[in-house]
């Protein structure tokens, strides 16, 4: 049995504690599923996605191009039958990158909005 001062059990209280605060800094999400465009920051081709969901701190889009964590990104919300609108586009940080499998299996992105 652990001590209840142990430097084990202080870790294990501080990182439950972190994960519910965490949890209830979370912004509240609002599902979407409409056509996005993105480009790596810097450059000027648009690749198509789709936003999944999105909250007042980021966005979880999806995308058959593969983006690495850290990569900076201009989005729009923009299908691309539609002529760009420049003031349209918001920079974000993408924060992590997963794969889900339900009902098909394709890559999603998480990205932090940019102030």
């Amino acid at each position: 049995m652990e001590d209840s001062n142990s430097p084990a059990l202080e870790a294990r209280r501080e990182s439950e504690m972190r994960q519910k605060a965490a949890h209830i800094d979370r912004a509240q999400r609002h599902e979407l599923h409409i056509p996005l465009r993105f480009r790596l920051e810097g450059r000027q081709e648009w690749a198509a996605g789709e936003a999944i969901n999105m909250s007042e701190s980021g966005v979880l889009f999806s995308s058959d191009d593969l983006l690495e964590v850290d990569s900076r990104v201009q989005i729009t919300f923009q299908s691309a039958e539609l002529p760009m609108m420049q003031t349209g586009t918001r920079l974000v940080r993408i924060v992590r990158r997963m794969l889900s499998n339900w009902p098909e299996t394709r890559v999603l992105f998480g990205a932090k909005f940019c102030n």
